[in-house]
Parts: structure tokens; sequence; C-alpha cells
């Protein structure tokens, strides 16, 4: 299938998808929110920016200062009077931080609470969570989206938008490799594997597809990551996409990467390498979709189970 798309390819079907989330965006407000839109005459699909400054406002510090810290040019704009990617309609950040956020008014059931089991309770949730494999060691911790510190289990967050819009490659440090730490990569039979210029490139059909919009290096590092953060108690990492509203899609090679990446997504993630490594480390792998226009927290009317 991406023999198909190309990257400028990709790059032209993302941009539709952006279009597609803002006429969902605006048809579901109805009329109130038409004066959303744009951030200027050169960036239609960005949000005004007193859209950041209400977002802003009502953020707790510890969440500001997640996303102004961190790398991107999440909350200020960027070279060239780029807007603050926050602003983006296909943002996963604002997609993540407006469908979880949750406080003492947030009823039972939306925002991060929908994705809690039944009989458990969150203590605490942030954003951009570092989760740090290597100590000591100068290899960059994976990022979680978000991080929700349940009282019987953990649940970890990755919310996507563009990222099934872009070929990920699928190479590790070495470092990984030469841990003495029971790492999933240990867990790759030899024959996938191979170096290159002091990386391990590493052949996707281990995990049982031949080509994928599906970030497995980012899968991979999140879940050493998962078990070297509280091995003793159960976990669970969700995947949640953006899928736009079917009513609204006029391109029809976006239903196809959809359809691409959710399968792909499953097949991943019921290879025999990931679903060893999970039960041994006691984590659980969630997929999820969104159905519904931005700034409505998580809830059954706009969220479903895939997997």
């Amino acid at each position: 299938m991406l023999d198909a798309y190309d990257k400028d390819t990709l790059k032209e079907i993302k941009k539709e998808y952006d279009k597609t989330l803002k006429r969902s965006y605006l048809r579901i407000g109805n009329g109130l929110f038409d004066n959303d839109f744009p951030y200027s005459h050169r960036y239609p699909l960005y949000f005004k920016k007193a859209i950041l400054d209400k977002l802003i406002l009502g953020m707790p510090e510890e969440v500001y200062r997640a996303y102004k810290d961190g790398a991107g040019h999440e909350l200020d704009e960027g070279p060239r009077g780029t807007p603050p990617k926050f602003l983006s309609i296909g943002s996963s950040s604002q997609f993540c931080y407006t469908s979880l956020e949750i406080s003492e008014l947030t009823p039972v059931g939306e925002g991060a609470y929908f994705f809690v089991d039944e009989g458990d309770e969150i203590h605490q949730l942030s954003f951009e969570k570092a989760l740090p494999i290597l100590e000591g060691e100068l290899v960059t911790p994976p990022y979680m989206d978000a991080y929700a510190e349940g009282k019987k289990k953990d649940y970890f967050f990755e919310c996507k938008c563009h990222e099934m819009f872009g070929v990920h490659p699928l190479r590790l440090s070495k470092k990984y490799f030469a841990s003495p730490l029971g790492l999933i990569v240990k867990d790759i039979p030899k024959e996938y594997l191979r170096e290159d210029k002091g990386m391990i490139e590493i052949n996707p059909l281990a995990f049982g597809v031949s080509d994928t919009l599906f970030d497995i290096k980012q899968l991979l590092t999140h879940l050493m990551g998962i078990a070297c953060h509280n091995p003793h108690k159960e976990s669970v990492l969700i995947y949640y996409y953006s899928f736009p509203l079917e009513e609204d899609i006029r391109d029809e090679r976006i239903v196809s990467i959809i359809n691409k990446t959710k399968l792909d997504a499953i097949t991943i993630f019921n290879s025999p390498i990931i679903q060893k490594y999970c039960q041994r480390n006691h984590i659980s792998l969630r997929l999820y979709g969104h159905r519904n226009a931005y700034r409505y927290k998580a809830s059954p009317n706009n969220t479903y189970r895939i997997y």
C-alpha cells in the first residue's frame, strides 16, 4: 500500500485530513465556532490566538509548563511567524489536553476518567511524561502524551492525529540491546535485526507487518519506559486516535489510511513479541478512536474502543 503514497502524497492527504477535522468542527458547532478560525490568511487550518489564550487561562501551572518547556513551539510562534503548534486543528497535543483534562468539575466517565477501569480512581494526571529507560546513558527518554496515576493501575496515553500520515523509521540505539535489563529488544530474533551506522535497524516483519504508518519504534520505547517506570504495578498503554467523522470525509484516501492504521495497530499489538513482553511486565494495550470535534472531553458520546 505504501508504494502508492510517497512523502509528498502523504503530506497532501494530511492537509485534507485537517480540512476534514475543521469541517466537522464547524458543522457540529452549528455557527457557534465559526469565529474560531483562522489564525491568519496564510494559516486557515489553525485556530485564532484567542483560542490558545482561553485554553492557557484554564491550564494548571504544571500543565502549562510541560507544554511551554517542551520542544516544538507548542505555545509560542515558531520561526518566521509560524503559529503555535497547539493551535493546529490537527494538533495531537491540543487533542490530548482537551480530551483528557480533568478537574473537580469533570463529570464521572469523562476526560481521562473515561478510560479508567471500574473500581479504580485517578490520583494525578500529567502531560508530557518522561519515561527514562537507561539511567545515566545519553539516550533521550520517550515521552508519553499523558499519564494518569491510578490507585490500582497506571494509564499511559498516546494521542494521535498527523502521525498516521508519515512513515516512521524502525531504528534503535545499540545501547538498548546491550542493556542488562530485560528490555523488549532482547525478544526480537536476530534474523530481523541489522546493524547500520551504530544503530540497529529492525525489520517490521518481526511484528507481522511488511510496511506500516504505525510508529513501531515509539511503541517499543514506550513499552520499555513503562516497564522501567513501575515494574510491580499493572499498566495500561492507550492509543487514542482522532478520526474524522465519516460524513465529512471527501477524500477516500483518508479512509484507506485510517483503515490501514487500525489494522496494522491490531496486528502489531497481537504479535507474539509484543504480547509476551506485555504479559511479562503487566502491561495491557488498548486502541480508541475519537469521532467528534475538538474541545469536547472524551466520553461515551465521542469515543469508542477498537482494541
